[in-house]
């Protein structure tokens, strides 16, 4: 029970809090012809580029991400855990405020999201959060494991 409880946060079993980054995504300027959408796939890129940065935990929209979450497009949606997102998008993420947003900015997610603001419109914005609490994921539970000796 003790390995367990020490590991539930960093799974998602457990709500956690500390500071981190706060960045809000969202769909190009709907009056330019040709507008660029958020897709599931950008999403996921800006999801792996946080946890390639050092992230230690991850919502978006309020949704935990663990290594079990889906984040796919299901028609004109897209959906975390098969939850159906609204935009703009909040993405937070709890890690070591001196060091987590300058290395996302050197992830392949990071560039992603500097090129999707730069050529297509994209809104990205990026800031510090002093103290950021993120829910346990409601889906994450053990159906297999049994007691060991």
């Amino acid at each position: 029970q003790a390995r367990v409880d020490e590991i539930e946060p960093v799974v998602g079993a457990r709500a956690v809090t500390g500071p981190g980054l706060l960045i809000v995504v969202d769909d190009a300027d709907q009056t330019r012809q040709g507008a660029s959408r958020v897709a599931d796939v950008d999403l996921r890129e800006l999801a792996n580029g946080l946890w390639l940065a050092g992230a230690e935990a991850i919502a978006i929209n309020g949704h935990r991400v663990t290594a079990r979450t889906a984040i796919r497009g299901a028609g004109s949606a897209i959906t975390v855990n098969y939850r159906s997102l609204t935009r703009p998008y909040r993405i937070e993420a709890i890690g070591d405020p001196r060091t987590l947003q300058a290395r996302f900015a050197q992830t392949p997610g990071g560039a992603w999201w500097q090129g999707l603001r730069d050529n297509y419109g994209m809104k990205y914005e990026v800031s510090g959060a002093t103290q950021l609490r993120l829910a346990a994921d409601p889906g994450l539970t053990v159906s297999y494991a049994t007691p060991g000796p």
